[in-house]
């Protein structure tokens, strides 16, 4: 039924969204026609500008005339457009003043300004920043052109202080100036306002400096006093721009109210239609599914399943109940033959443990024995630790079938075991000579690393019983395993004599074996020397885990 919806919203919900978006177009629309006719406006004033520089940066014989009369020829210049520029003035090539409208003293200089740095780095005319003029102590925007040489080198600057109040005053009682705002943007992002806008109406200050430096753009967003509004952007000059803003509060609420009233008549509509399917569908479908379903929950697995259906009841649930009691009699005969396949199981993998575990007890019997006809010490210590790995191995597989899982084992009692019967084979019944301190987390590992587990525990403890103390002497032995994260460490240690000087890197077979064991583990062995031997190993855990299928 939900999917059935789907081509109506898709059709309606599209039409009424193009509807709000061009409610919403209007304002923007709005906004770059009046931004074109005030650029238009206010880029006549600039051109005006530029040529006026531009023509008295070809008048070489200015810089050649005398300084009073440079200066009149300035003043006389600037009584033209009383309101349009502040001062019009002429620097030399390092910046010092050497004539101007206004009267300034002569040789100060004026080399920090923005303006006369990007005239003479360009070589061309540069609009400045907004600012407020040193001379006139108006608010300007200064613009400049370098005097060149023929052959190109500069002379001096001519330049000139726009008054800000000239272009404001081209705003006013206009169509902008009644119902909209106007700012110039220079390069840093400063605002000059034409109209009445203030700087509640602006962007926020990354959008702001992001309009000032790009090309000509409309973008909507939110000013900084919360309202929406649109603003578009003209350049005027590679350093000018010129930036109309309009409020869209009363646009988007036109708009967003004629969206709401589309969508309310759609979901009106829908739910009219949705309440006529799932009526009927209510009493043709869900009301007998949900008989059924109560009759599923109420089945007991191994029993014969009764769909408890009614003629009336439609084709396919009828068919749906019948599956269910042809499946509940098949699924209660496999399971019956599962159960008895899995006690079969359990039985012969118990059993297999068992035979494999008597077997290799027979076999450190019989190493025993043929260790007690030998005389030679060292081949009776060969034949002691051959019987260690096997009974370890013994050990291992009766707490296998103990646990019944036959996949995984529980360390703890494990190494408790082992270890107790290691010192046992080293004849130390009864005498406190060696004491073993085990240390475990309640870790259960897979089969395959429990064997190399075992023996590398074996070979470890069994070198520290018969290596790192004196003849005669005890010690204590501590076997510690801790889970970290989904790693594991093993350290065995013992504060005995040492295994060999730190110099001489041991070679024996027994620490083979344990970088052997530990490598299969998946991890490396460090061994340490303070007051005593250290063995450590750390490990990944298997995550392995038995199908619970095959769980007794």
């Amino acid at each position: 039924m939900a999917i059935a919806t789907v081509p109506v919203l898709g059709i309606a919900g599209g039409h009424a969204w193009v509807n709000y978006d061009r409610a919403l177009d209007a304002g923007r629309q709005e906004a770059i026609m009046l931004r074109e006719a005030a650029a238009a406006r206010h880029g006549a004033g600039l051109d005006a500008m530029q040529e006026l520089i531009t023509g008295l940066a070809r008048r070489e014989d200015l810089l050649d005339v005398a300084p009073e009369s440079c200066d009149r020829t300035l003043r006389n210049l600037l009584e033209l457009f009383p309101d349009r520029y502040a001062n019009i003035w002429l620097l030399d090539a390092e910046g010092r003043m050497l004539c101007g409208a206004l009267p300034v003293p002569r040789g100060q200089g004026f080399s920090d300004q923005g303006y006369f740095q990007s005239a003479i780095a360009e070589r061309g005319y540069v609009l400045g920043e907004f600012t407020v003029g040193t001379v006139s102590g108006r608010g300007v925007l200064p613009a400049a052109a370098p005097i060149l040489e023929p052959g190109g080198q500069i002379r001096g600057v001519v330049a000139a202080a726009a008054v800000l109040e000239y272009f404001v005053r081209a705003n006013r009682n206009t169509a902008v100036q009644q119902a909209h705002n106007v700012w110039l943007l220079d390069r840093r992002g400063t605002a000059i306002p034409l109209t009445g806008g203030s700087d509640a109406e602006l962007p926020d200050p990354p959008l702001t400096a992001s309009l000032a430096t790009g090309e000509g753009q409309t973008v909507e967003g939110i000013a900084r006093d919360g309202t929406p509004h649109v603003w578009s952007v003209a350049v005027l000059e590679a350093e000018l721009r010129l930036m109309i803003g309009i409020s869209s509060e009363a646009v988007r609420a036109l708009a967003a109210a004629s969206l709401r009233d589309r969508v309310l008549e759609l979901s009106l509509f829908l739910l009219a239609c949705l309440a006529a399917i799932v009526f009927g569908a209510e009493i043709a479908v869900a009301r007998p599914l949900r008989v059924l379903a109560a009759r599923v929950r109420a089945w007991t697995p191994g029993q014969r399943f009764d769909p408890d259906t009614r003629a009336n009841d439609p084709r396919e649930v009828l068919e749906l109940g019948a599956a269910l009691a042809s499946a509940s009699s098949v699924i209660a005969e496999r399971e019956t033959a599962l159960r008895a396949a899995l006690g079969q199981r359990d039985l012969l993998m118990a059993e297999i443990h068992h035979r494999v575990k008597n077997n290799l007890q027979i076999v450190a019997s019989l190493l025993s024995m043929q260790a007690g006809r030998l005389s030679e010490p060292r081949a009776v210590a060969e034949f002691g630790m051959a019987r260690d790995r096997v009974q370890a191995l013994a050990t291992l597989h009766r707490h296998l079938y103990l646990h019944q899982s036959f996949e995984r084992i529980a360390l703890r009692p494990f190494l408790e075991e082992l270890c107790r019967q290691l010192s046992d084979a080293m004849g130390t019944q009864g005498e406190e000579i060696f004491h073993i301190e085990i240390d475990a987390d309640d870790i259960e590992i897979g089969s395959d690393q429990a064997i190399s587990l075992a023996l590398l525990v074996t070979e470890a403890v069994s070198n520290a019983m018969r290596h790192a103390f004196p003849e005669g002497e005890g010690g204590t032995i501590s076997v510690a395993l801790q889970r970290e994260g989904d790693r594991a460490e093993l350290r065995i240690a013992d504060d005995g004599a040492g295994m060999v000087p730190a110099e001489e890197p041991p070679q024996g077979l027994g620490l083979r074996l344990i970088n052997g064991f530990a490598q299969h583990l998946g991890g490396e062995v460090e061994i340490r020397q303070n007051h005593g031997t250290e063995i450590r190993v750390r490990f990944p855990l298997e995550h392995r885990t038995a199908d619970p299928a095959l769980l007794g």
